[in-house]
């Protein structure tokens, strides 16, 4: 058995050992889960173990205990029997115990997610608090894990996998990023009770819920300043973003260029962008947000600077339609 004081790994110098360093993660992130989730009983969390039998890696989860008195942190791989004690966690920078515990009256939602995209999210860097306990407290199954929590919770976490990704340097990271976003926004959401032991889920209790996603090219199909027909001047009105936070519009004889940031508004999906471009061939430029509605389309406004402006709504694009 390991027995640590996690004290004894914070703020390692840079010129740490590699194994060091490693463990150092490990128990970081073993305490996260514990305290992301209530304690009093074992649970298998999320966290793959470490250890390479053999010279292949385990394919255990880790089962993870919290006791509240005495304060010490209990782990297991549930394959290899490798185990662990952790004291000195508390009020740690991993200590991820909600300052305001209560009721939560939503409904959860269980979303299944593979290893690789559950590693994904641990890895990201800027998330807050609720959001990082939500991907803590995900729980180990045979074929990835299991993440627990409202859609509101759940949406949020989409946005903030969204943001990281658009701003992240790193390629390799960036495709990790935008890989989890893509399964986050396209994987079902399934009625949960949020036990211990979510697997297998009930097929037949699949949740159709609202888009979780504004990446994408959407049709505008009214604005407040121009009537329908001007707005196909040239060819069918559109708006498009992609996931790098860049995307375009068109409509009239309007055409731009935007520079977006994806967010969250009161739960859903939104973007805020800058736009440059051209008028009718007059140099144009302007701001603008958009955001998604609970029946899957999309409302906004254009600002034109030291011009126009016009709120607009927009439906996702269909296949077969021109410019």
């Amino acid at each position: 058995m390991f027995v640590s004081d996690l004290r004894h790994f914070l703020d390692l110098p840079d010129d740490v050992p590699g194994p060091a360093r490693r463990m150092a993660d490990h128990l970081g992130s073993v305490v996260r889960a514990a305290t992301a989730a209530g304690g009093g009983s074992p649970w298998e969390s999320a966290l793959r173990c470490q250890r390479r039998p053999g010279r292949r890696a385990c394919p255990g989860h880790i089962a993870v205990f919290r006791a509240d008195l005495p304060a010490a942190i209990e782990w297991r791989c549930t394959v290899c029997g490798d185990e662990g004690v952790i004291s000195g966690w508390e009020d740690s920078y991993f200590d991820l115990r909600d300052p305001r515990p209560g009721p939560d009256d939503d409904v959860p939602v269980d979303i299944v997610v593979s290893d690789e995209v559950a590693t994904a999210l641990r890895d990201l860097r800027y998330l807050d608090s609720d959001c990082e306990r939500l991907v803590f407290r995900a729980r180990g199954i045979q074929t990835g894990a299991v993440i627990t929590g409202s859609r509101d919770d759940i949406d949020r976490l989409i946005d903030a996998v969204a943001a990281e990704a658009n701003h992240e340097t790193n390629r390799t990271r960036r495709r990790r990023f935008d890989a989890a976003f893509e399964a986050l926004s396209e994987a079902p959401q399934v009625d949960g009770s949020g036990s211990a032991d979510p697997a297998p889920l009930p097929r037949l209790a699949l949740v159709k819920s609202r888009p979780k996603k504004i990446a994408g090219k959407w049709r505008i199909t009214e604005m407040d300043h121009w009537d329908a027909d001007a707005l196909d001047l040239v060819g069918p009105a559109y708006i498009e973003f992609d996931k790098q936070g860049s995307g375009e519009f068109g409509f009239i004889a309007v055409t731009g260029w935007l520079d977006c940031r994806h967010t969250s508004t009161d739960g859903r999906p939104s973007v805020e962008f800058s736009w440059d471009g051209n008028d009718d061939n007059d140099r144009a430029s302007g701001r603008g947000w958009a955001r998604l509605q609970d029946d899957g389309s999309l409302r906004g406004h254009v600002y034109f600077h030291m011009g126009d402006d016009s709120g607009f709504a927009a439906t996702p694009w269909e296949d077969g339609l021109d410019r």
